[in-house]
């Protein structure tokens, strides 16, 4: 079956799935980046985060908009920011888990449309590790994508030849984007595309 590929980006509250928590989802259809979905989501009940990686995670969340600038505490990018404060926000206005993958599985059936979904991302082993994990507790197993994915890094190292370059090299990164899950997951599937594009054409 021809592969139809989505890019994907999560921000999480840590490194390890079940430890810690997938925050937000972003995804889009490479090739066709208007076809895009966006969830964000209530953390897991055992609360554990790393301070830096949920600053990062909370700078491009929807649920922090407005209350960010009248609180610093909310803000992930003022000294006084909170991580708890912020996640308790989350928790308040996220989805529930199970919603978010249902919604998210949904989506990824009806954009596939007959083509077998393929997740790629930078890294895939972390962006496809939560992804993994969370269809396994919350959607009872079933993961569109299989076990398959493709690494953006790995690709473009691999049709340059150059195992120590990055996907930003190809110069198209926006470095004004706000570390939003969807805005990411749009970034990868612009630099995607055009290694596909260099694959095909050379």
């Amino acid at each position: 079956m021809e592969k139809r590929y989505i890019s994907v980006d999560v921000e999480t509250t840590g490194r390890t799935p079940g430890k810690s928590s997938m925050l937000s989802i972003g995804a889009c259809v490479v090739g066709d980046i208007n076809k895009s979905f966006y969830n964000e989501l209530k953390p897991l009940p055992n609360a554990h985060y790393s301070s830096e990686a949920t600053k990062i995670a909370c700078s491009g969340l929807d649920a922090l908009n407005g209350i960010k600038n009248k609180d610093s505490r909310y803000d992930p990018q003022s000294t006084k920011f909170e991580p708890r404060m912020a996640l308790a926000i989350l928790q308040e206005k996220g989805k529930e888990p199970t919603r978010a993958m249902l919604e998210f599985y949904g989506w990824i059936k009806n954009v596939s449309d007959g083509f077998r979904p393929v997740m790629a991302a930078a890294p895939i082993v972390f962006d496809g590790m939560f992804i993994n994990w969370y269809f396994d507790n919350f959607f009872e197993g079933i993961n569109p994508f299989g076990h398959s994915g493709e690494d953006i890094n790995s690709m473009y190292r691999g049709i340059i030849k150059d195992t120590s370059a990055h996907i930003r090299n190809f110069g198209l990164r926006d470095k004004t984007k706000r570390h939003n899950a969807l805005e990411d997951a749009i970034q990868q599937a612009i630099e995607f595309e055009e290694v596909l594009k260099t694959i095909k054409t050379g």
